[in-house]
């Protein structure tokens, strides 16, 4: 089952592949690839050090930087649902409960994980969180054998510690998982000399991607110093901690929870059918113990019997006290990534793949006793055809196909069919309509490919292309902020000079090909023949930078550009350009 459910996640993820980088941290780790340098965000801190190396790995062997994290999103999906199977089957199979329990709820997890709309979507992206999701899978598995022996409790510590050499972020927010993983194996008579060993094994390697991070980045002080640049130019906006006030954090909360409720929507919909199917099937027999009736109990044993004439809120009830069972393990897993993020920082949902596995394996331990594994499978076994043969004849194949089918089905259609909610439409609708879709893919994809078309046909050698920010309002800045698209236009048109305008700092940035930005004043020199500046925006500016008096030509549904012809000097905002003058050679 776990094969299927990689090769599922496989199939499903490669038709849909992203053929452009996505945002700014895309491009940034492309850059890294080509030229590792921290300081100038190639890539951006923490710094990334095993993910770059595996894909610089790839480059030597021809693979390009976007075909290279792409790749590492689809393997990673794939790994992630492959291993949720084992996971989830070991949390609902407590020793009261036949193997069959624990196998329809591994399906049920492995079905919600391939087909999350938000694991689906960032599985087809050039981005680091969908490998985080998979890796997350793979630590909490890797936490629950630990106890397991000596082989596993090494091979815990090994993945811990590598884990955060691909995002270090990773192994601060699941620690508390991996020292539970310690603890039980400790309890279970683990011998000082594995945990010895253990603790030995981990240091080396996690010293082996920490001190090459930390020589790149010019020390420890230059390391601290990248890091504090890059953080206090986000915290303040983000993080109650840092000044921003109960506003931020109420935003953080809010958008953790929409994407929770988009991630849960084809779990609830399974939990939904497997519930209410008990409750139908009384509504049709007139009764719980209708069948056992109507049978007299002619050949059924007592076991038999009572398994047909349990309640309906039984089930319920048997999953709830399964996932109790579970629970450190989960809140462990969910708790610290969930503090973290709303007390500092979220402002992708690719963040929350951190956890949202943890939530998909909840709910697949609710549903798992509604499929028939624990009452059913435990009557079946009692009838002496073997432990494992009875727990698999005590799954209700019926039910538990239908929630695999169901959450599948809703997964799929949300990321195939789904669209973004419309600002007319109401609020609540953002649960299922939301951009984790394919259509949302495509349709960036077309629009760069028309912007990258129309700048194209600007000569390089009298165009500088442009782009503006703007901050934002409200909690956390994200009201009426305008993002910039600087890095794409580095990445895609070497060729051009570009220019990444702040005029609220008064402030711009200056860079030719995929070399590192350079800091300017408000005073710029154009290079020599410049005719035109093409600005790319990401919406209008209004009267916060003064473009009006040019027209505004919309690219698709992502970009705006205004082309403004530049004659010797210009003044834009707090900025003055000055088109350098062209140098004479000598006369011969």
């Amino acid at each position: 089952m776990a094969l299927a459910a990689a090769a599922a996640a496989v199939v499903t993820r490669l038709p849909f592949a992203a053929r452009r980088l996505w945002d700014h941290d895309s491009v940034q780790f492309a850059l890294g690839v080509e030229r590792y340098d921290l300081a100038a965000h190639h890539p951006h801190p923490p710094g990334y050090p095993l993910y770059i190396a595996v894909l610089k790995a790839l480059a030597a062997l021809g693979v390009d930087a976007l075909h290279g994290m792409v790749a590492l999103s689809i393997v990673a999906a794939a790994l992630g649902a492959a291993l949720i199977v084992p996971l989830t089957a070991r949390l609902a199979s407590p020793s009261a409960a036949g193997p069959g329990q624990g196998l329809a709820a591994g399906a049920l997890a492995a079905a919600l994980y391939v087909f999350n709309p938000l694991l689906w979507f960032y599985g087809e992206l050039p981005l680091v969180y969908a490998v985080e999701g998979g890796m997350a899978v793979a630590l909490a598995y890797a936490a629950l054998r630990m106890a397991d022996g000596r082989a596993c409790f090494l091979a815990g510590c090994a993945a811990f510690a590598l884990a955060g050499g691909v995002r270090p972020s990773t192994l601060a927010l699941l620690l508390p998982l991996f020292l539970l993983g310690a603890w039980h194996a400790w309890r279970r008579g683990t011998s000082l000399g594995t945990l010895a060993a253990g603790a030995a094994l981990g240091a080396a390697l996690g010293l082996a991607w920490l001190l090459p991070l930390l020589a790149a980045a010019g020390g420890w002080a230059g390391y601290q110093r990248i890091g504090k640049e890059n953080f206090g130019a986000l915290l303040p906006y983000t993080s109650i901690l840092y000044g921003a006030g109960w506003r931020a954090l109420a935003h953080n909360l809010t958008i953790m929870t929409k994407w929770l409720l988009q991630g849960l929507v084809p779990a609830a919909v399974a939990l939904a059918a497997l519930w209410l199917w008990p409750f139908a099937a009384q509504r049709r027999g007139g009764g719980p113990g209708a069948d056992a009736r109507e049978q007299g109990g002619a050949g059924r044993s007592a076991p038999a019997r009572r398994s047909r004439g349990l309640s309906a809120h039984e089930p319920v009830a048997a999953g709830l006290r399964l996932l109790a069972a579970s629970w450190p393990w989960l809140a462990v897993w969910v708790a610290p990534p969930v503090l973290f993020f709303a007390l500092f920082h979220v402002t992708k949902a690719g963040y929350t793949l951190v956890y949202l596995p943890a939530l998909l394996v909840a709910a697949s331990l609710l549903a798992a006793p509604a499929m028939g594994g624990s009452a059913a499978g435990g009557a079946a076994g009692a009838e002496g055809s073997g432990e494992v043969a009875g727990g698999l004849r005590g799954i209700d194949w019926a039910r538990a196909g239908c929630a695999v089918t169901l959450a599948a089905v809703t997964g799929a259609a949300l990321f195939l069919f789904g669209a973004d909610r419309r600002p007319d439409q109401p609020r609540a609708l953002a649960v299922v309509r939301h951009e984790f879709n394919r259509r949302a893919i495509a349709a960036y994809e077309r629009d760069l490919d028309q912007l990258l078309a129309v700048l194209g046909r600007f000569p390089a050698a009298t165009t500088v292309l442009a782009t503006v920010e703007l901050s934002g309002t409200g909690a956390a800045g994200a009201e009426g902020f305008l993002y910039p698209w600087q890095r794409h236009l580095q990445w895609y048109l070497p060729g051009y000079e570009v220019l990444h305008l702040v005029p609220e700092e008064r402030v711009a940035f200056v860079t030719r090909g995929h070399r590192p930005f350079q800091r300017q004043g408000p005073a710029l020199e154009l290079p020599p023949g410049t005719r035109q500046l093409a600005i790319v925006l990401s919406g209008p500016t209004g009267d916060r930078f003064p473009l009006a008096a040019w027209p505004l030509q919309h690219v698709g549904q992502t970009f705006d550009l205004v082309v403004v012809p530049v004659s010797g000097r210009l003044q834009l905002g707090p900025f003055t350009f000055t088109v350098a003058a062209a140098a004479h050679r000598p006369a011969a």
